[in-house]
């Protein structure tokens, strides 16, 4: 799935694209609150990971999958 993000300023724009991703059989959300945006300790959480990857601390899918073998042995 690809996410496009549309900014709109009035509700004519508004109608106009809902009438035409009907016709085109796009799903389409439209968020007039805000809601879709990250919450604060989503962003924390990102960015904590993106910190442990550049400091080294990750596993590879390789690494998990032999320390799994070696505990069903």
């Amino acid at each position: 799935m690809i996410t496009i993000t549309i900014h709109i300023d009035n509700e004519n724009q508004i109608n106009l694209l809902q009438s035409l991703f009907k016709e085109l059989n796009i799903s389409f959300v439209i968020d007039k609150d805000g809601d879709n945006e990250l919450k604060e300790w989503q962003k924390e959480k990102i960015l904590k990971g993106i910190s442990d990857i550049s400091e080294g601390k990750f596993s590879t899918s390789n690494s998990v999958r032999e320390k799994a073998r070696e505990c069903f042995k």
